[in-house]
């Protein structure tokens, strides 16, 4: 049995044991027998704030066959010392609930479209774990998150997400006591992790920073006058959580509730992108078809993109998408691209948390981002010095050039 670890950092539980178990789970045999285990990191430091990702080529047998060769990403979450607060959210559990119980049924609805890869096994000893298929063999890779998405790539992943938006409507249609399952009540954003311990604070933190900097753009004076009243008398997270909250006018799905560009496997045709996959359902829950949209819109579009094409991506990648999934599953009152947009106007608000708290962090390049660890959020001085240069960055401040006027046309911070 060889195990290569080529100089990672491999916990030890990930071993000869634990992916034959891996494998007899995947197999339906007993008899595997295993070969080679050949570890890769599967994302870089910085890249993934709750988990740690590793890629890993497996050789083994099965009675009476030669060798076979898979390849599996494992999630490994381990909910402790500075990810500790994030036990009470659950997270590990829901995306559990996910990908073996809700995406299934979920792809059933759109004709067994791919929405996500294969999770095959999941564990909670000795780590919280998820080993899921590679979605690096069929083609599929991470976009440059610094950059944001152009035109081409935003209309694949609005396209893709419209698709699952219906589906996640079917499903609802179909069996509508899912509306009030315990594993959907929530994502990751709630009462509880924004509060002044947790991401709440951060969210604060970098509302302050925004105000520094906006302060001294010419035309936002009145704009700023607002948000400042909002800092200072913290309504800044009822109004967040009032948007996430569901309404009986909403257009409610199962949101995917963590759309941003790193979330997004893109498949390519040469350097064109064709398709993609989700992946990170940690924050699923039942919601809105507008906070998906505006969080995806406020984290990952690249400048001019945000500043000319949402409309255009509205109605000719999500909205002609959604019709038709809906109108395959004999959806009955199928929303109209008006209704769409005006349900995008009325989440606005979780755009906002969106470019507040996820964008400062996608758009720093990767040299600070690599030091954005849950670790070094526990050292003050280290966080103060990232969560500055996050809010310093060209992208951020452009993008909220862009979204802040737009927000205030709104009456968001009224």
């Amino acid at each position: 049995m060889i195990i290569q670890k080529n100089n990672n950092d491999i916990p030890e539980y990930l071993d000869e044991q634990f992916f034959k178990g891996v494998l007899t789970n995947q197999t339906g045999s007993e008899d595997v027998k295993l070969f080679s285990l050949d570890f890769s990191m599967g994302s870089s430091p910085g890249e993934n704030y709750f988990s740690f990702i590793y890629r890993v080529q497996v050789v083994y047998t099965l009675k009476g066959s030669g060798n076979i060769e898979t390849n599996f990403i494992v999630k490994s979450i381990p909910l402790d010392g500075a990810r500790e607060a994030f036990v009470e959210f659950d997270i590990f559990n829901s995306e559990k609930v996910m990908y073996f119980d809700i995406l299934p049924r979920i792809e059933n609805c759109l004709d067994n479209m791919k929405i996500a890869p294969k999770c095959y096994y999941v564990t909670s000893n000795p780590i919280a774990t998820m080993v899921l298929e590679d979605m690096k063999v069929p083609g599929y890779r991470i976009a440059d998150r610094v950059k944001g998405l152009d035109l081409d790539h935003s209309k694949i992943i609005l396209t893709k997400l419209a698709q699952y938006h219906a589906g996640g409507m079917l499903l609802l249609e179909k069996e509508p006591s899912l509306a009030t399952s315990a594993q959907l009540k929530r994502g990751i954003f709630s009462s509880v992790s924004l509060g002044p311990n947790n991401i709440g604070k951060l969210l604060y933190m970098n509302a302050s920073r925004l105000i520094g900097h906006a302060s001294k753009w010419h035309g936002y004076e009145k704009i700023m006058d607002k948000l400042q009243y909002c800092y200072k008398n913290e309504t800044l997270v009822d109004k967040i959580l009032d948007t996430i909250r569901p309404s009986q006018n909403d257009i409610l799905t199962i949101c995917h509730g963590d759309c941003w560009v790193n979330n997004f496997l893109f498949k390519y045709n040469e350097d064109s992108p064709i398709d993609a996959v989700f992946v990170d359902f940690q924050g699923s829950m039942r919601g809105s078809i507008g906070l998906d949209i505006n969080y995806f819109f406020a984290s990952s579009l690249q400048i001019d993109i945000l500043r000319n094409n949402r409309d255009q991506l509205i109605e000719e990648a999500y909205y002609p998408a959604f019709r038709a999934a809906l109108e395959r599953g004999f959806y009955k009152n199928i929303p109209t691209v008006q209704n769409v947009k005006d349900e995008i106007k009325r989440k606005a608000m979780f755009g906002f948390f969106s470019s507040i708290l996820v964008l400062p962090t996608i758009a720093v390049n990767k040299e600070v981002s690599a030091q954005n660890t849950a670790e070094t959020s526990k050292d003050e001085e280290k966080a103060k010095k990232i969560g500055d240069l996050s809010c310093s960055s060209e992208r951020f401040l452009e993008s909220q050039k862009i979204l802040l006027k737009e927000y205030d046309s709104y009456g968001l911070f009224d």
